[in-house]
């Protein structure tokens, strides 16, 4: 059911100063107008999936149950990657096939091939900007009441070959950094349950050992600490201080828990 007035959630990684974002919006102005959006971020690293597909996984359950979820981070586009509809029984995304949506909660779900999108006749088509001409369309139809199978073809399962964010069942395990936040907080890939065993440090090579603790202020002003974070991955924190800078830290850079 959606919220009404129907709900968009939109993350790319268009940035701010160009237009396409706007294109985007109109489109969903066009064929849904009483839809409202609200924007998760659009500065995603460009091209940069493994982020994008973080930073959906944090927010999407803190909406409202029917959001449509508009993702385009797709540096195939024009390829014959797959876009396509994910519905989870709560929420609806709509994105390119590309391991966008691997950290999605595991349940039962079904999945379309966005293909007929002939309902709007002033949907405009291009090779590299399927935000606007296949994205936005779809996620717009969506909230104007469509059924995904009106304009898409079920499929069994993605297609795409996955991005590794493996769960921490055992020390020593390897992971690597995928995300820094505003603070200078490193996320990384290796995903906290409740069976995960506690570390007790974070190895970064040459020497550098972090303690894993609880938080923060476990720690002294300046210190690093390694901790199960809010979203429940292993993250690495400077308290008071930013781990990107301090750490000489960088996207992909690789660790031990043991």
């Amino acid at each position: 059911m959606l919220p009404d007035p129907p709900l968009i959630a939109i993350l790319t990684d268009f940035g701010e100063s160009d237009w396409y974002v706007a294109s985007m919006k109109a489109v969903i102005a066009r064929i849904c107008p009483q839809a409202r959006s609200i924007d998760i971020t659009h500065n995603v690293e460009p091209g940069n999936v493994r982020s994008a597909a973080f930073i959906l996984s944090q927010c999407y359950s803190d909406f409202p149950r029917g959001t449509i979820f508009l993702c385009v981070v797709d540096p195939g586009v024009g390829s014959e990657r797959k876009p396509v509809i994910h519905y989870d029984g709560d929420y609806h995304f709509v994105a390119p096939d590309n391991g966008l949506l691997d950290l999605l909660k595991p349940g039962m779900c079904r999945c379309y091939e966005i293909e007929n999108l002939r309902i709007d006749p002033q949907i405009r088509t291009s090779n590299t900007f399927h935000g606007r001409d296949i994205f936005a369309p779809a996620a717009a139809m969506l909230a104007a009441g469509h059924n995904p199978g009106e304009f898409g073809m079920a499929l069994p399962k993605f297609a795409h070959e996955g991005i590794e964010f493996p769960e921490l069942i055992g020390l020593p395990t390897k992971g690597s950094v995928i995300y820094f936040d505003t603070f200078g907080n490193a996320i990384t890939n290796l995903r906290i349950t409740r069976n995960s065993p506690n570390p007790e440090a974070v190895l970064l090579g040459g020497g550098e050992r972090i303690p894993f603790a609880k938080s923060f202020s476990d720690v002294a002003k300046g210190k690093p600490v390694a901790y199960h974070g809010s979203g429940d991955f292993l993250e690495i924190a400077v308290n008071l201080g930013s781990a990107r800078i301090s750490l000489n830290l960088e996207e992909e850079r690789n660790f031990e828990c043991v």
